[in-house]
């Protein structure tokens, strides 16, 4: 077992790091950035609407193309992707489109194929956090991923970035029918590392990571400030909060 230590604060007794993915070691304004843009592109298309609604579509889905930033307060930040299309269903009635949630599904899967085709040009490491991982790899800790991205495009970002050693396992969305705060991926992260909540840590970049954790019975997480919320927002949800993993020291 290993502990982390910060200035502030240390957590012992830890053999299990789950990581989520996007903002916690991928830069996620880059990536859900490109993807936002694309499926408003497509519905624009489908739909036949003025390409001046682009802007405020995208806003709708919580990215500003002006400042290229994901909204810390936008539903891409707050919500696992089922939630998110209910949500942009309804928005999109305010466009005059009567569309289903099961037809913006559709489009958000043929999207996904599209960008999955070019997905490393938008693909960029937060490098602190994969260095922290690196670090963590030496030690006999089990490391996962649970994240509301797929687990396809999961494994073809640690391919490219030869990162396949790193991690013991990935749960993506296809992992299971329940959304990521439910706290069912995690607790199947659990069990494929044959793992106890007790002397297992979360790690990831917002609210809905820590809520996926105590759903899972898992009582610490970290959340790191390389996402989409800052550290004083950050600081409301859990206490253990850092502007960079490389503010951790592996004992």
């Amino acid at each position: 077992m290993i502990s982390l230590k910060t200035q502030d604060w240390q957590l012992d007794n830890i053999d299990t790091v789950i990581f989520d993915k996007d903002g916690t070691f991928i830069d996620l304004h880059y990536f859900w950035g490109k993807m936002t843009e694309l499926r408003v592109a497509e519905i624009l298309k489908r739909y036949n609407l003025p390409k001046d609604n682009f802007q405020e579509l995208c806003l709708r889905l919580g990215y500003d193309i002006n400042s290229g930033k994901m909204l810390s307060d936008g539903i891409t930040a707050l919500y696992s992707r089922a939630i998110i299309i209910q949500i942009f269903c309804k928005d999109l009635k305010d466009f005059r489109v009567d569309i289903s949630e099961k037809e913006l599904e559709e489009i958000f899967d043929y999207v996904n194929t599209i960008f999955y085709k070019e997905m490393v040009k938008y693909t960029k490491p937060i490098n602190s956090a994969v260095e922290f991982i690196k670090k963590l790899r030496k030690t006999d800790v089990k490391i996962g991923i649970v994240t509301s991205d797929s687990k396809e495009s999961t494994e073809l970002t640690l391919k490219h970035f030869d990162w396949e050693n790193l991690f013991d396992i990935v749960i993506g969305r296809e992992s299971t029918k329940e959304t990521k705060e439910s706290g069912i991926p995690v607790k199947l992260a659990l069990e494929q590392l044959n793992a106890c909540s007790e002397n297992t840590i979360m790690i990831g970049d917002a609210p809905m990571d820590y809520i996926a954790a105590q759903n899972a019975g898992v009582e610490k997480t970290i959340l790191v400030a390389t996402g989409q919320i800052n550290k004083n927002d950050l600081l409301k949800t859990s206490d253990y909060v850092l502007d960079s993993l490389k503010e951790i020291c592996i004992s």
